[in-house]
Parts: C-alpha cells; sequence; structure tokens
C-alpha cells in the first residue's frame, strides 16, 4: 500500500508522464542563476542549421520537492525531441529556502527564462518559440511566468492546476497574455487539485479573451479529453501553432 501511495504522490506532482526510457539531456545542470544552489536547468539541445523552438517545463512538489530529473522519462520529451523541439527541465528554491514566499520562488523561475532566452545564440534556440509547461507548483510557476511576466512566451500547458490558484494565478492572468492549455485529470474528490482551480482559469481568460482551452474526466465540469487522444499530443499541437503565429514586438 506505501508503495501505491508513493507512486500516486509522483503522479500528482510531476503530471502527465509517461514511464519509458529516459532521455538523457545534452547539457546537464547548467546554471541560470548564482542566488541558490537548485537554480539549475538541464537541457535537451537540437544541433542543426536551423534555430530550434523550446518548451520549458517546472516540475510540482508542492513547492517542497521534487526535482528536474523526472522529466526524463517525459513522453512529450522522448517524441518531440527527435522532431526538432529543444526541452529545458528545471530546479529552482524551495520554500525552506526563501522563507516561505511562494512569489519569490514564481519570481526566481523567470530568470531560467531570461537565461534561456540570453543565451538562444549559445544553444542553437529561437528566443520567439518558446512555451512553457507544468505540473501541480510547476502549473502555478506556468502561468505565472508566462502572465506577470512579459517574457514573450508563446503558450502554456498548465496540468494539475492546485490549490494556491485564487491567489498565485488569477491576479495575474492579463489581456494580451499567452494562449492556455490546461488539463486535470481528478475528479471533485482531489482537494489539493480541484477541477474548479482550472474552471477558474478557464473563466478568467475567458473574461479578458485570451485564448484557453481546458479539458479534464468526466463529472470534473470540465470539457472531458476526446477518446483515444494524448493530452500531450494535443498540447503540443497547441505549441506548434502558437509558434506560427507572428510574434507580438515589443
Amino acid at each position: 500500500m506505501k508503495q501505491v501511495i508513493t507512486i500516486l504522490t509522483f503522479l500528482t506532482f510531476f503530471g502527465p508522464l509517461c514511464f519509458g526510457q529516459s532521455l538523457q539531456p545534452t547539457h546537464r545542470n547548467i546554471r541560470y542563476s548564482k542566488q541558490y544552489d537548485r537554480s539549475v536547468l538541464d537541457l535537451w539541445e537540437v544541433k542543426g542549421k536551423k534555430t530550434a523552438p523550446l518548451v520549458v517545463y517546472f516540475h510540482g512538489g508542492g513547492f517542497k520537492a521534487g526535482d528536474k530529473a523526472f522529466f526524463s522519462r517525459s513522453s512529450m520529451l522522448r517524441r518531440h525531441y527527435p522532431k526538432g523541439v529543444a526541452f529545458a527541465s528545471v530546479n529552482y528554491p524551495f520554500l525552506v529556502h526563501v522563507e516561505k514566499d511562494y512569489l519569490k520562488i514564481m519570481k526566481h523561475c523567470a530568470e531560467a527564462i531570461r537565461f534561456l532566452k540570453a543565451n538562444s545564440a549559445k544553444y542553437n534556440l529561437d528566443p520567439n518559440r518558446i512555451s512553457v509547461s507544468g505540473g501541480s507548483a510547476g502549473a502555478l510557476i506556468t502561468c505565472y511566468v508566462g502572465h506577470a511576466q512579459d517574457l514573450g512566451i508563446r503558450s502554456l500547458f498548465p496540468v494539475q492546476q492546485p490549490m494556491g490558484t485564487p491567489l498565485l494565478t488569477i491576479p495575474y492572468l492579463r489581456k494580451g497574455g499567452p494562449p492556455i492549455f490546461i488539463y486535470n485529470r481528478s475528479g471533485r474528490n482531489d482537494r489539493v487539485h480541484h477541477p474548479d482551480n482550472a474552471l477558474f482559469v478557464k473563466k478568467k481568460c475567458d473574461l479578458l479573451g485570451v485564448e484557453c482551452t481546458a479539458y479534464g474526466v468526466k463529472g470534473s465540469g470540465l470539457p472531458v479529453l476526446p477518446p483515444d487522444q494524448d493530452v500531450n499530443e494535443l498540447a503540443m499541437k497547441f505549441f506548434r501553432d502558437s509558434w506560427k503565429k507572428k510574434a507580438k514586438r515589443k
């Protein structure tokens, strides 16, 4: 039973991962900031004559646990890295490192995006085609770096939007912010990842005129994921569509 609980907790924290063979990064523990020991990221660089679009992932764990290394088993990574999409998986400080200041963590995560944009030529990245994803705590970070920060991010894929959404996501959603593809696989008995949190995001986006696609499970109040559809594949199509659109000039 303890092992089952551990597996369920892992699934909750790290989003829709597929437990297959890991794909090791081309660059490990790149330091994007000197501020914290955990201010490092892994990067899967795409070699070639053309710059690659980039998907940045922030892990979950309640701002208390988790690690970037788990993303190496992501089905999205394993399917689309060989097709020319670069990926980065980011560590960040925990609450114990920032005197329990959630916003301080999320503001710090924006430094990872700034670093990747500033070093896009070095790593063969297209700074105008960056999308962000994350699960649970990472979903809060995803929405924050996309909307509270004006970093030129093209699209967002938050998964398992958790408690804290009314305080840490909704106030920061803005008109003109990047489109959001949100997914919640929990029923209405999940207090941490209650589907209403995803509904809050969808309703606020609709009010602001921000494109938002939302899916959930039966009985959640969210549209049900189409049968035989993989949520990661739908999210990647969402990303690719956003990359085709003309980037907004600042």
